[in-house]
């Protein structure tokens, strides 16, 4: 089990919350790397935490994260709701951290604890793999509160300070492992609690509406670390904001909605960026390139004359990856299911190493390792962003990789695609599939 889990398992989500509604919480945090040579990693967050009514039964708690530092999540992830219609559907508080180049998410512990009924002096109790003690009363700004400390089988994994009357989390200091067992500790404290007037939750309330729609919209997993949006994502998206801005100004929705105005605008550029590239490359002659493999041989001009090809350009290499994988695996299987048909497809790992001598054969090793890790059967050819760039390179108009180019057996560009595809798993890559056996049938009436 990863180590960071140990800081995850600390998350326990509340089925509900008996805070009074419009309870609001603000905390401010910071995550720090505990090594000398650690140059000060880190970062710092706040988190707004708000208790808002349920259609029955005690308030849902909904919270709005804001992070400051190495990495973070996109803002379809920046919000949830820690209780959820059930313990299925709760949002957890995460942070999304950087470090040794991966991503790696934090989970944070629920302002309100979840073990209230079982504080009294020197009780103790376990929950799964978790060790609860309580350690001691204190007096934190006038509040009464017990210390509880959590272990797990790595030791003391969390402190925290709770309110006894309430539950409340007022600090809490926590133990998170990343990487090769590098220790951070995580802190967060109470800065703030009030409870709002009923006009200002239910509006914070009508945003948290608008906002769980935009997001269930999205259809996202949770994990997706990048907001790319389609044209019809984007347009839907427009919808909801126009009504979210109104409705999140003065309350602890409104700088979430103004990054999701900004970052939407962004979106419509990087569209229309690629928008004119698909059309200045679909239905012209593809541009002469010459695919040479890692072992220095070239693919023939033979072996795609007539034939139809598919260019998948991406960055072919074994560290720093995280799924999807540029799909490479959906693309294997389409590899295999139409190479009987004539089509040929090429992966075209764009690496800038690969202009270096010095370089190119670390590059290469990791494109191997990928390649060996995947089991893929398609060549894989090499470019230092050469051959990307007489293609279109879409990273220029803030769009990652990969790019998806079918070429007719005439030559042409019939397909341009950039980023990944919709998929459901048991269609796998469907719109890619469509257009190769477009390019197929067009090959066949014209013969």
């Amino acid at each position: 089990m990863n180590l960071l889990l140990a800081g995850w398992m600390l998350l326990a989500g509340v089925a509900a919350t008996e805070l009074p509604v419009g309870t609001e919480l603000q905390y401010s945090g910071s995550l720090t790397q505990q090594s000398k040579n650690a140059a000060g990693e880190g970062k710092t967050f706040t988190i707004t935490a708000l208790a808002l009514p349920a259609e029955a039964g005690p308030a849902h708690l909904v919270w709005v994260l804001e992070e400051r530092g190495a990495g973070g999540w996109a803002w379809p992830e920046r919000f949830g709701d820690l209780t959820g219609a059930d313990s299925s559907k709760a949002q957890p508080i995460r942070l999304l951290h950087t470090h040794d180049g991966l991503p790696h998410p934090v989970g944070v512990r629920s302002p309100v604890f979840e073990f209230l009924d079982k504080l009294a002096p020197d009780a103790s109790w376990s929950d799964g793999r978790l060790e609860y003690r309580v350690a001691r009363k204190r007096k934190v700004k006038d509040r009464d509160c017990w210390q509880v400390d959590v272990a797990s089988n790595l030791g003391r994994a969390q402190t925290l300070v709770v309110d006894a009357a309430s539950g409340i989390v007022v600090s809490a200091d926590q133990r998170v492992f990343m990487g090769r067992g590098d220790e951070f500790l995580l802190k967060m404290e109470l800065q703030s609690q009030k409870i709002l007037p009923a006009a200002e939750t239910a509006k914070a309330q009508s945003a948290y509406a608008s906002l769980q729609q935009l997001q269930a919209s999205l259809n996202r997993t949770g994990e997706q670390k990048v907001v790319e949006l389609t044209s019809p994502q984007l347009k839907t998206s427009r919808e909801y904001v126009s009504k979210l801005e109104p409705q999140a100004e003065a309350t602890m929705w409104s700088k979430l909605s103004d990054t999701i105005e900004r970052d939407l605008q962004q979106q419509e550029r990087r569209l229309e960026g690629a928008a004119g590239l698909a059309r200045k490359f679909v239905g012209q002659p593809a541009p002469k390139a010459v695919f040479k493999l890692a072992d220095g041989a070239t693919i023939p001009a033979s072996d795609l004359q007539d034939k139809v090809v598919v260019l998948h350009f991406w960055e072919y290499r074994n560290e720093n990856l995280m799924e999807p994988y540029g799909q490479v695996g959906y693309l294997d299987f389409l590899n295999n299911k139409r190479k009987k048909l004539g089509v040929k497809v090429i992966g075209v790992n764009v690496d800038p190493r690969l202009a270096d001598r010095s370089n190119s054969a670390t590059a290469i090793r990791s494109m191997k390792k990928l390649m060996d890790f995947m089991n893929l059967a398609f060549d894989v050819a090499i470019d230092d962003g050469t051959i990307l760039g007489q293609f279109g390179d879409p990273r220029t108009l803030g769009s990652p990789l990969p790019l998806w180019v079918v070429i007719g057996h005439d030559g042409k560009v019939s397909h341009y695609h950039i980023g990944y595809y919709a998929i459901t798993p048991d269609e796998g890559l469907k719109q890619l599939d469509e257009a190769v056996i477009a390019a197929l049938r067009k090959q066949r009436e014209e013969k």
